[in-house]
């Protein structure tokens, strides 16, 4: 990528970030009146997330989503709420929140494990500028969705995927992010470093939570030590979206938490922004949905009670607006909202009529008896997903969720602890949370980052559980912590020295850089106004020179990654890796595959039309090819350039694919190259059913 080129795409980044977020500042200042700080950003963050995803939506659905487009039509919004404001309705005012300053020996040990969890991240990162995104569900479903959006502009059709999961019905406003990166950059560069936004709005989210009870390093800490484990490792320089829904859910709690402290009941405004925030995670992943339901029940009972049949009606309308766009998408393509639910007792549902395929399915509930499978499995398991000290990890969580159901903590953090319940219990019942063979779950590991949004949602309400207990249970939490963060915040065993030095640089310059934000803004919040102004100045300049070199660096970092960006592919099988190899140097060629890791053929500039090649069937159903014929009438339905035809399995016991068997005769079929592992074919012309082999 040009110079020019990267510029454009930087400054496209930069005026449609500063539109969502003006929208967004607009927005939470007649939600949320009279709200300020952290808290406030955050409320800020969701509202601004909410309009980019809601402009991108309304465009997609016509399918006239481009760079251009998205960036004009966010412009004019964020205009026009800014120039209308007064027009729009203000919610009632409440007092000031509440904001208890936590001793500043527990903000330097809050602060610096947070800064560990950030400087490992961080380093996972760089691991992915040098090999591309290589994860399997953003190499499967992710990426692809993602870049058929930014390449079609179509959000509303189904993009069929290898068939595992029904996964075209998956929500998908993570992957309208990556998209809006995809269309302005051209490429896939923002992606890599998307989720260290999420990363940092967690932590964010987690130190509000807190604040009301003098907590708010306990809870900073608490969930940088989950987020930051192995579970949720796989979430650095990938397009991976449980990072993204925890955000949400985090960000939910952390608005309700601070509009009720001090005993108060909720007004409209911050229901509307907690129920959002909830339909915005429904609207991210399905084992949210839970959750929601309940964050949506939580904020109408904390309403008054003469409001909260409107309250419930405005607030159900918020949270369809956040993510039911998705489930309407799947009842308008396969009758049925939740396609992967058959039956709700005797009554049958609307749906594709085939198996959802994929791993052996295996629930965590349905080995709760088998002890044998706990002890062999489960005890080992977690701790591979959060370390050594997974026992004290859990017991902390299972304190937070304790301390804040006691009929003392209030609704507010009750209502968050049933949150964290919920995602426990969507863990427990997710048909992959101990995937495998029967009696050998080795899923179970994989499964845990189901259960990482639970234990952070417990780990923030840790926080404001203990705060109010006294200065000694705080050091008492602080100091679990300090144990836990050595043995819980993931590095990698691959890492070499130069891993190593920016995980540890980058955590001593987060701690410092904290340490400085927090003391010019407490020493500006004492003084008078004009001090006020003059500390947030100091900020924005500070701010704005780091944004300035990173621009300018982020030129040489990305050279680095097209440099090395699936150069050397060997996270799956020689044969896919030799077609990655060579779609790396293809563009806007039409390439149709049986691979499900399909994310890298689209190439490097994404404009490879890559697509799997099956046969849709009634209610949005897709299924391989059983027979020659189908296969032979599926590719040429589908005009393609190339086939990458390959196994895409370790442990395979055929030699090639059969779809090769039955079409190598034919003569419109050619081989890329001589080797007898050829595993991209072009195509002449169309396929004729009569050379079949059976």
């Amino acid at each position: 990528m040009s110079f020019l080129a990267y510029l454009a795409g930087c400054l496209f980044t930069l005026a449609g970030v500063g539109a969502a977020v003006v929208a967004g500042a607009v927005l939470r200042s007649r939600l949320l009146p009279g709200w300020s700080g952290p808290v406030a950003w955050v409320a800020t963050a969701l509202l601004a997330v909410a309009t980019a995803i809601g402009t991108s939506l309304v465009l997609g659905t016509f399918g006239l989503f481009t760079a251009w487009s998205w960036l004009l039509l966010t412009v004019i919004l964020a205009a026009s709420i800014w120039r209308w404001q007064d027009r729009l309705p203000t919610a009632r005012a409440r007092p000031e929140i509440v904001s208890v300053p936590a001793t500043p020996g527990l903000t330097m040990v809050g602060t610096a494990i947070a800064a560990g969890a950030f400087g490992a991240f961080v380093a996972g990162i760089v691991e992915r500028l040098g090999t591309g995104m290589t994860g399997f569900d953003s190499t499967w479903y992710h990426g692809p969705f993602a870049a058929g959006i930014a390449q079609s502009g179509d959000t509303w059709s189904l993009h069929f995927l290898a068939p595992q999961f029904l996964s075209w019905f998956y929500p998908q406003n993570s992957e309208v992010i990556h998209a809006i990166g995809m269309a302005g950059f051209g490429n896939d560069l923002l992606s890599i470093f998307i989720n260290l936004a999420w990363f940092s709005g967690c932590l964010l989210a987690a130190w509000c939570i807190g604040r009301p009870y003098g907590a708010a390093p306990l809870s900073l800490a608490g969930v940088a030590l989950v987020i930051g484990s192995a579970a949720m490792a796989d979430q650095a320089g990938e397009a991976r979206n449980d990072i993204v829904g925890t955000f949400f859910l985090l960000a939910a709690v952390a608005v309700m938490v601070n509009a009720a402290a001090g005993g108060r009941r909720i007004t409209l405004g911050p229901l509307l922004v907690v129920t959002l925030a909830a339909g915005l995670a429904a609207g991210t992943k399905v084992n949210f949905i839970p959750a929601a339901l309940v964050l949506l029940a939580g904020a109408v009972v904390l309403s008054e009670p003469s409001r909260r049949l409107r309250n419930s009606l405005a607030g159900s309308g918020a949270l369809i607006l956040g993510g039911g766009y998705w489930y309407l998408r799947n009842l308008i393509h396969g009758g049925n909202p939740l396609p992967w639910v058959n039956h709700i007792g005797p009554l049958s549902l609307p749906g594709p009529d085939q198996d959802v395929g994929g791993r052996d399915a295996g629930s965590v509930w349905g080995y709760l008896t088998d002890l044998d499978v706990i002890g062999d499995w489960f005890l080992p398991g977690f701790g591979d997903g959060f370390g050594s000290g997974w026992i004290l990890l859990g017991l902390l969580a299972i304190a937070g969720l304790v301390l804040c159901l006691e009929r003392g903590s209030g609704p507010a953090r009750r209502t968050g602890a049933f949150v964290g319940l919920a995602l426990v219990f969507a863990w427990m019942v997710a048909p992959t949370s101990a995937s495998g063979p029967a009696g050998e779950p080795n899923g179970f590991v994989s499964g845990l980052r189901y259960l990482a949004p639970a234990l952070a949602v417990c780990m923030a309400l840790l926080g404001a559980g203990v705060g109010q207990r006294g200065p000694g249970a705080r050091w008492v939490i602080a100091g679990l912590l300090l144990i836990l963060a050595p043995v819980t915040i993931a590095v990698g065993e691959s890492w070499d020295i130069k891993t190593w030095l920016v995980a540890i640089v980058v955590g001593l310059a987060t701690w410092s850089s904290l340490l400085l934000a927090l003391g010019v803004w407490r020493i500006g919040s004492r003084q008078q106004r004009l001090s006020r102004k003059g500390a947030r100045k100091v900020l924005a300049w500070t701010g704005g020179t780091v944004l300035i070199l990173g621009i300018l660096c982020g030129f040489g970092v990305q050279r680095y990654y097209f440099d090395n960006r699936y150069e050397n592919p060997d996270f799956t099988t020689p044969e896919i890796a030799a077609a990655i190899l060579w779609a790396d140097g293809q563009q806007g060629q039409s390439i149709g595959t049986i691979v499900t890791r399909q994310y890298p053929l689209w190439g490097p500039e994404l404009d490879n039309e890559v697509q799997f090649i099956g046969v849709p069937g009634p209610h949005g159903g897709y299924v391989e090819a059983e027979t020659c014929r189908e296969f032979v009438d599926a590719v040429n339905a589908g005009d393609y350039d190339y086939l990458v035809l390959a196994l895409d399995r370790e442990g395979r016991t055929l030699e090639r694919p059969r779809e090769v068997d039955w079409i190598i005769d034919d003569p419109n079929l050619g081989s890329v190259s001589a080797r007898e592992s050829d595993v991209v074919f072009s195509l002449d012309g169309p396929l004729s059913a009569t050379t079949c082999v059976n």
